[in-house]
């Protein structure tokens, strides 16, 4: 592949965003990894190891999205089949994030799927929320299953391992990250007791966005 010239002010941004996430509290320490598509063939993806609180350029790998390369010699994230995978199928999607929110995490390791619909901002900009199986980090059946997943979908819970957003630009993956965690919080905090919206408002909450 020939040489991939990435703007100053494109790696800026990317690692600024990076920085972002983590503020968030949707990473923590070198869990997360985040991608942008620079074209059909480039990706940038942060650093393998890298703690996205920290993120400079220095930490940004630009990647071949059909092997996994490196093509500026800084070794991608361990999850880039899972973000090469989503690009493949879904070629609206600009951004990625895979991410391990506390409230988010712990409702993808219990065994029953909550009604996640527990705030408008779910039906609103998120939608259905699938969960798939446990399947070992950085393998190529994680990669596929979640990439299946994403054909009609934007946000996945992965079993015991966190969560994946996704979305046309940095601003609506971390929307819909941020209001996903908060709807699993408050899921947390009402137990038993939690009341979520019903069927028929879900219906008109989707007209209404339209």
């Amino acid at each position: 592949m020939k040489k991939v010239r990435v703007s100053d002010e494109v790696m800026s941004e990317f690692a600024s965003r990076g920085r972002e996430v983590a503020s968030k509290g949707l990473v923590n320490c070198s869990s997360g990894n985040i991608s942008f598509r620079l074209n059909e063939e480039c990706i940038l993806i942060s650093q393998t190891g890298c703690w996205l609180e920290n993120m400079t350029e220095v930490n940004i790998s630009v990647m071949n999205i059909r092997d996994g390369s490196s093509i500026n010699q800084i070794i991608p994230s361990g999850e880039w089949k899972l973000h090469a995978g989503i690009y493949k199928q879904r070629p609206d999607v600009n951004v990625i994030l895979h991410f391990q929110s506390p409230n988010a995490t712990t409702l993808a390791c219990i065994d029953k799927k909550p009604d996640y619909n527990a705030i408008i901002e779910i039906p609103l900009y998120i939608g259905n929320i699938p969960h798939v199986p446990f399947l070992m980090p950085g393998s190529i059946e994680l990669a596929n299953a979640v990439a299946e997943q994403c054909i009609t979908n934007n946000v996945i819970q992965l079993s015991n391992h966190g969560q994946v957003a996704i979305g046309r630009n940095y601003k609506e993956v971390v929307e819909r990250a941020v209001f996903f965690e908060l709807s699993c919080s408050i899921i947390i905090k009402a137990g038993v007791n939690l009341k979520s919206i019903p069927e028929f408002d879900l219906g008109m909450l989707k007209s209404y966005r339209k």
